[in-house]
């Protein structure tokens, strides 16, 4: 960390009460790194003098800036009337960039937020010195309890009753001092050990990234390129018109794509009995590592157009990406990858067996449609894809109308990442606690920022007639990328894993055999001797271990699925978007084991009881339309934000 900045860790507690209009700090604490001296203050008024009467370049990290930066920010506006730290660069109302750091006045700020809502940053001059107010959860993305528990740190996650009449300038209780101690106290300890290892960047992804390449400029175990000789900008070789995208960058990132995720067919909603489920050891990194085989791009790539792949790319250290238009349709037997995302004729999450097109009112397919000009169109895609992906692709699917339309293709080398991922992998084999959650983090992080692009669109606040704050979306692309052509071929090896392993598994969409998959993961109603293609050990690279054994489960959609755990009883739920508190109550309701009533809010005695009875579900009650309470929906009043009691809902996807 750079000496001339002081290290703090910041939090905030804010009035939460029924029927508020208005919100406030009324507990803020900040403690000093390497130090245990907490200070406490009762509003944010008192926090922001105690910061600028050290006189110092000041970093305080608060964990969840998204939810404290909005009380920091209104604050600087509303309270104090301090101005954003922008550049006008024209006379159009929002066509403006934030300021360096060197040419920002006293008095003013800005914030780093991107386009998509994640907080970074937010930078206050004021007495010619700076306050920078950043997110420690970029560093550390997990819950301040979780932190507690995987690092071991000495202090632990206390719990007090958010509600209550509080306000700025009262008085705060021992509990409520003790609870605010122990949430900066937690994460310091983390932020420390992160410090001492040498990782202070904004994110983790950044930590992980700056650490690689070194290796790759410094390491002699490292091939003779530098990171820029391997990891040139994309985003900076033009190509000529007939490739239709600018730049290579831009060509190769339509072949970009996540992790697999699908739910068979007719295996949804219905209660299966006796699986399991397995996951891969650090699946990113496997696929990383020379341990797989795999191999990588680097360079500058060689294109080509016309109806044909190049002799050159059977070589074995040659990497290619393709773009071809065609029709498909899945092959007796196979299961489904491929989806088409922006386009209105396809549902963008939908794993598609045809590129036909789908008419709900006749629930048939058609080969053509009619376009908004009345001109009819055949059910022809452009689809852009790894080698990787291509191969699998045509395994899997008939193809017909088939073109070439061009290509690409790199020189590519097998081991690229293997210094940086041995030096992690073997911290986290041969240690526990916060060597290992950080290890973990290492391991995971690193392939993400590969595939980072050059939006670095952002939002920027402003005060609306109701005076509380809003925020408008500027567009830009300067932010320098990742190396596109390896984040694509990561993640395309890494789905090539798991689809292989569960159409080893598939027996029909009626028979026992595979049922779901996630990125990482697949769940089968097979004993773990009726598994095939499958390498077991717990811990070695490129293999599966048996996450869980279960008895019953049922699994309705993509990332939302129960398994009843058989050697613990325990109830395994997973739904996105659903709140630990909903799905904690949906677990007390399958149990019948509710919290006595006395203790429950209105919402949860209606889901939990009827006629003072326990209410007993089933997995079946595991469905659309299922409304449970405990959701807190962020809403911005005056002041800050306030999260909103509500139910979650599950919706039709």
């Amino acid at each position: 960390m750079n000496r001339e900045y002081l290290v703090l860790m910041g939090d905030f507690e804010t009035t939460v009460y029924d029927g508020q209009q208005y919100t406030e700090v009324w507990a803020s604490a900040s403690v000093e790194l390497y130090t245990e001296d907490v200070k406490i203050f009762t509003s944010i008024d008192d926090q922001f003098r105690y910061l600028k009467s050290l006189k110092r370049n000041i970093i305080i990290y608060y964990h969840n800036l998204k939810f404290d930066g909005q009380f920091w920010v209104d604050y600087l506006m509303r309270v104090l009337n301090y101005e954003l730290a922008l550049d006008k660069l024209s006379n159009k109302e929002w066509d403006v960039k934030w300021k360096k750091n060197n040419r920002m006045y006293n008095n003013s700020f800005k914030v780093n937020i991107s386009e998509m809502g994640q907080w970074y940053r937010i930078i206050i001059k004021t007495g010619n010195y700076f306050i920078e107010i950043r997110d420690s959860l970029k560093l550390l993305p997990f819950s301040v309890e979780r932190i507690g528990e995987s690092f071991d740190t000495k202090h632990k996650k206390l719990h007090i009753d958010y509600k209550g009449r509080r306000k700025a300038g009262g008085v705060i209780n021992q509990k409520e001092r003790e609870y605010i101690s122990n949430d900066v106290l937690v994460v310091k300890e983390a932020l420390e050990i992160m410090f001492q290892e040498g990782h202070s960047k904004l994110t983790i992804g950044s930590c992980c990234l700056s650490e690689y390449k070194d290796i790759c400029n410094h390491s002699l175990k490292q091939n003779v390129f530098n990171y820029k000789d391997m990891f040139p900008n994309l985003y900076e070789m033009n190509l000529p018109e007939e490739h239709f995208y600018k730049t290579a960058g831009n060509w190769i990132l339509k072949s970009y794509k996540g992790g697999w995720c699908y739910l068979c067919k007719g295996k949804e909603n219905r209660v299966i009995k006796n699986g399991i489920t397995i996951d891969v050891n650090s699946l990113y990194p496997s696929m990383m590592h020379s341990e797989s085989g795999n191999i990588y791009p680097i360079g500058y790539p060689m294109f080509w157009t016309g109806n044909y792949i190049p002799d050159i790319c059977q070589d074995s250290d040659i990497y290619y990406f393709v773009r071809f238009r065609c029709r498909f349709k899945i092959k007796k037997g196979y299961l489904p990858f491929v989806q088409i995302k922006g386009n209105i004729l396809y549902r963008g999450n939908e794993c598609l067996e045809t590129s036909d097109i789908y008419d709900p009112i006749t629930d048939q397919y058609y080969t053509e449609y009619t376009d908004l000009d009345n001109t009819v169109k055949q059910s022809i895609v452009e689809l852009t894809m790894t080698m990787t992906d291509y191969k699998l692709f045509l395994e899997h699917y008939n193809v017909f109308d088939f073109e070439i339309l061009d290509g690409c293709y790199f020189h590519a080398e097998c081991g690229i990442f293997d210094e940086y991922i041995d030096k992690y992998k073997e911290i986290k084999l041969n240690n526990k606690g916060a060597k290992r959650e950080l290890a973990k983090l290492f391991l995971n992080n690193l392939y993400g920022k590969m595939a980072s692009s050059t939006n670095s669109s952002f939002k920027v606040p402003y005060f609306y007639d109701d005076k509380t704050i809003h925020y408008v979306n500027i567009t830009e692309y300067e932010k320098q990328p990742g190396y596109i052509a390896v984040g694509s071929a990561i993640t395309s090896y890494a789905r090539n894993f798991t689809i292989r392993a569960a159409q080893a598994n598939y027996y029909g969409n009626q028979s026992r055999g595979f049922i779901y998959a996630d990125t990482d993961s697949i769940h089968c109603d097979l004993s773990e001797d009726e598994l095939k293609g499958i390498k077991l050990h717990d811990k070695n690279f490129c293999c599966w271990k048996i996450e869980s054994e279960w008895d019953k489960g049922i699994f309705v959609r993509q990332k939302t699925y129960i398994e009843h755990i058989r050697n613990t009883g325990e109830y395994n739920v997973k739904c996105a978007g659903m709140p630990d508190r909903c799905k904690s109550l949906f677990v007390m309701s399958l149990n019948g084991t509710p919290k006595p009533i006395e203790e429950c809010s209105e919402e949860e005695r209606k889901f939990l009881y009827s006629n003072s009875k326990p209410i007993k579900r089933t997995l079946k009650d595991f469905c659309t339309g299922l409304i449970v309470p405990g959701k807190l929906l962020p809403k911005r009043i005056i002041g800050g934000i306030v999260l909103k009691d509500t139910c979650y809902e599950m919706r039709p996807s």
